[in-house]
């Protein structure tokens, strides 16, 4: 855990390697993974949130941890997702993470 705001070094490679595993997955899948993703995403933001608030302190590697809960809930293969719209997918993402840093920045120096 750490009170700053700012990745480290490991962070901005850990960060980069999930963006790159994201991103390729949702090139490959497309909407399938979209709608699953960020489902995993959100879970990540809450529980990023949560024990954020209540350690005063984020987990480091932020972007592993949400493409952990990704992978689980591509493992699950929910349906119901697919029955929603991709904007609405996206919309759902950018919230979520404008939420989450919101709550980083007031726990973070």
């Amino acid at each position: 855990m750490t009170r700053r705001f700012r990745l480290s070094p490991a962070e901005w490679a850990t960060t980069a390697v999930a963006a790159v595993v994201s991103s390729a997955a949702y090139v490959l899948v497309g909407f399938p993974y979209l709608a699953r993703g960020v489902i995993g995403d959100l879970v990540g933001f809450l529980l990023l949130s949560v024990a954020g608030a209540a350690a005063g302190a984020r987990l480091k590697h932020e972007a592993l941890i949400c493409l952990a809960l990704i992978g689980a809930v591509l493992l699950l293969d929910p349906q119901w997702p697919l029955r929603l719209a991709e904007p609405l997918w996206w919309g759902l993402f950018t919230i979520g993470l404008a939420a989450y840093v919101a709550v980083r920045r007031m726990i973070c120096d």
